[in-house]
């Protein structure tokens, strides 16, 4: 029974088992229901995982912190200002300046991306000083794909 116990701890920890299996999934629902302790962890899951993930789970993690965003910006940005400090590029792949970029942008379509935005913006402003630069890259961001996508509407 303590091994067992060990076992799943140990997996539990390790980013191959933890992205192979319901561990992973939950965890993810975690980040994303937005849970205050999950978030408080996430510099110190991140920088335990963070550079193991492959692209598949790293899209998952970083739309999980995108959703959580919506949910409570102001603790989502204190965890996420700690991993935007880390050395490892893959480890800040899960920082402010990327979950600030909306994380749907690489897989969203145009509709998915602007419901996103219109989700997220009213939640930075409420969020006040904490969120605004965050809310300020958003809107830049938002700028520019607007701008692409009318581009290639022309």
């Amino acid at each position: 029974m303590i091994l067992r116990a060990v076992i799943l701890i140990t997996c539990a920890l390790s980013a191959s088992c933890m992205a192979n299996s319901e561990v992973w999934n939950a965890y993810i629902r975690k980040v994303s229901n937005a849970d205050r302790f999950t978030l408080r962890e996430l510099p110190t899951r991140v920088k335990s995982i963070g550079d193991q993930l492959d692209d598949e789970h790293a899209l998952q993690l970083a739309n999980a912190i995108g959703h959580a965003l919506l949910k409570d910006p102001v603790n989502v940005l204190k965890a996420t200002d700690v991993i935007e400090t880390y050395p490892d590029e893959l480890q800040q792949r899960f920082g402010t300046s990327l979950i600030c970029a909306i994380p749907l942008q690489a897989e969203g379509t145009a509709a998915q991306i602007e419901r996103y935005f219109s989700q997220a913006e009213p939640v930075l402003i409420k969020a006040g000083a904490t969120a605004a630069v965050c809310l300020e890259d958003m809107r830049a961001i938002m700028d520019e794909f607007r701008q692409e996508v009318a581009s290639t509407k022309r």
